[in-house]
C-alpha cells in the first residue's frame, strides 16, 4: 500500500476514496500505467469512463450510469465479474477486464431504463446481467483506445 500511495503522490493525484473523488478516471491514466508497469498487472480505474491498462495499452470502456455510485457493493460486483471473465482465459486478462467492465456497464444502462432510483437499479442491474445476450452486448458496448 505504501508503494501505491507513493506512486500516486508522484503523479500529483490526491488520495480520496471511491465516490468521494473529485477527479475523473481519465485523470489517473499515467498513474495507472505506471502501476501496471511496476506490478506487471492489469490495472482498472472505474469512473464515468472505466480505464484499463497493462502499462502499454490504455482502453476506455464508456458504458455505465452515474447512479451506480449510489449502490453499495457495485465495485465488488464488477470485480467479481472481472475475475470470472479472467478465469475463462487468463492469457487474455486485459481483454477480459475491459469486456467485464463493458458488460457490467451495459447491464447498468439497461437496468437504469427500468429503475426509479438506486434500490430498483440494483434489482434491475442483476436482472439485466442475467438476461444479457451476445447481440445486445455487441450492439451497445462502447470501448475505445485512449
Amino acid at each position: 500500500m505504501v508503494a501505491l500511495m507513493s506512486l500516486l503522490a508522484n503523479h500529483n493525484i490526491p488520495v480520496v476514496k471511491g465516490v468521494d473523488s473529485i477527479h475523473e478516471s481519465t485523470d489517473a491514466v499515467e498513474a495507472a500505467k505506471s502501476l501496471a508497469q511496476i506490478s506487471g498487472s492489469i490495472v482498472a480505474v472505474s469512473g464515468a469512463v472505466d480505464i484499463v491498462t497493462d502499462g502499454q495499452r490504455v482502453v476506455g470502456a464508456k458504458n455505465g450510469v452515474s447512479m451506480l455510485q449510489k449502490i453499495t457493493a457495485t465495485g465488488c460486483s464488477v470485480t467479481a465479474l472481472i475475475a470470472a471473465f479472467v478465469a475463462i482465459n487468463p492469457s487474455r486478462a486485459f481483454e477480459a477486464t475491459v469486456s467485464a467492465l463493458s458488460v457490467f456497464g451495459v447491464a447498468s444502462e439497461i437496468g437504469m431504463d427500468m429503475a426509479k432510483g438506486p434500490a430498483s437499479l440494483r434489482m434491475h442491474l442483476i436482472d439485466s446481467l442475467y438476461g444479457l445476450d451476445q447481440a445486445t452486448v455487441l450492439n451497445r458496448v462502447n470501448i475505445s483506445l485512449i
